[in-house]
């Protein structure tokens, strides 16, 4: 059988030396295909400093093309390495690589996959990209959208066809479905200080507008006056990148100030009585001893365009889930199989829900058996298995034309 030859282009991959999108997708999946039906060949189209730094230690080489960002020269360099490699499939991650990527698929006559995580949230849709998707959305043999927002936003602003759009989440690491050991998750318990019998409520989340921190604390204190014992974990990371609620696109706020800030926020636990009963730990990148210290997992989300990276690794270490009722959330969370979904904002819902599920046990262990089991559903392997059916399928009439022609010579 023919070794598949797939060509990945990425864009860029991190903003502030954390992986996002592309980046974080190609250090966990790229190393997990077959290597003997396929061959993936990753490639930058540049690299920050910060950039290079994070990738010299890479689970795969890639190769960093020095491209700037209307450079035109980007086609040839592309057609090149079609050649050169024998590419079947080319994998292009974000709006410069599906630009000047399909151009070089449509020159050679090789099907192309685009594949997006954001919208025009972040940064506007320039006109130059709406007049390049018009002629080249028809070309496009394939889109990936990392979340219903950006399936969305593919089909209204960049016109691909709903039926060439696969939804496609965050592909869970092998390594979120190994057990903490127990003696770690008990040392961590009594860091936070929480008894044997105390259920501890944790959420993982970054700073600023719309991520619903402020809702949570307040339904904490209704929670408390059931379960006077529970705890409540926040785990977070100040980030430069937020949506202004105020404003169309992205600005990077001031988050020091604020009720979403984490000083806005530890004064709000002091105004409701309950700042004995909240940890805030800045362990973002090291938080998976913190969530296995979890009985349930909060997503408090009040905007429908937050990552599920976060819940889709809890659900994987067994951890019950209670979400708002949005975005990514929706689709992942089943009522009563994995955890529960809320109307965001709806403080005395929330309360309600997550009262019910620490008043249950035998309820609470359920939803966790289910949150495990519905998680393979979005792990690396079977990121990877979809990817490698949809490759097959894309370069399946190249192979049979070079395998007729060898016949025939």
């Amino acid at each position: 059988m023919s070794r598949i030859n797939v060509l990945w282009v990425i864009d860029h991959v991190c903003y502030d030396g954390s992986l996002h999108g592309g980046g974080r997708l190609y250090w966990n999946v790229v190393p997990k295909f077959d290597s003997r039906r396929f061959h993936i060949i990753p490639c930058f189209l540049r690299a920050s400093p910060v950039l290079r730094q994070v990738f010299a230690k890479s689970p795969a080489p890639v190769r960093i093309l020095e491209k700037s960002k209307f450079d035109i020269t980007t086609i040839w360099t592309l057609l090149r390495l079609i050649r050169k490699e024998r590419i079947h499939v080319m994998h292009l991650h974000c709006y410069g690589s599906s630009s000047f990527g399909r151009v070089a698929g449509w020159i050679a006559g090789v099907p192309t996959i685009v594949h997006d995580y954001d919208t025009e949230v972040y940064f506007p849709y320039p006109w130059y990209l709406w007049i390049v998707d018009r002629v080249l959305a028809p070309k496009t043999s394939g889109a990936v959208a990392a979340s219903p927002m950006v399936r969305d936003y593919a089909i209204r602003a960049r016109k691909l066809a709903p039926n060439k759009i696969r939804t496609m989440f965050h592909a869970v690491p092998r390594e979120k479905y190994h057990p903490v050991p127990s003696e770690k998750i008990a040392a961590v318990r009594r860091q936070l200080g929480a008894g044997n019998d105390t259920k501890i409520v944790g959420t993982v989340t970054k700073l600023g507008p719309q991520r619903g921190n402020a809702y949570l604390l307040r339904a904490a204190q209704k929670i408390l006056m059931q379960h006077p014992d529970a705890l409540f974990l926040l785990i977070y990371k100040v980030t430069i990148y937020h949506r202004d609620p105020s404003r169309k696109y992205v600005a990077s706020p001031d988050v020091t100030v604020g009720e979403e800030s984490l000083e806005g926020l530890k004064a709000l636990a002091r105004e409701l009585g309950i700042e004995e009963k909240v940890r805030f730990v800045d362990s973002w990148d090291q938080s998976d001893e913190l969530i296995s210290a979890m009985d349930l997992m909060v997503m408090p989300f009040l905007s429908k365009r937050f990552s599920s990276v976060k819940l889709l690794e809890a659900m994987a270490m067994g951890k019950t889930i209670v979400a708002t009722r949005l975005g990514e959330q929706r689709e992942i969370i089943q009522d009563g199989i994995n955890g529960y979904l809320v109307t965001a904002g709806d403080v005395s819902e929330l309360a309600s829900k997550i009262s019910q599920v620490l008043a249950h046990p035998r309820e609470l262990d359920k939803l966790s058996c289910g949150a495990k089991k519905l998680s393979q559903k979005y792990s690396v392997d079977s990121y990877v298995q979809t990817l490698q059916d949809w490759y097959a399928e894309l370069a399946a009439p190249a192979l049979i034309k070079s395998a007729d022609r060898g016949s025939w010579e």
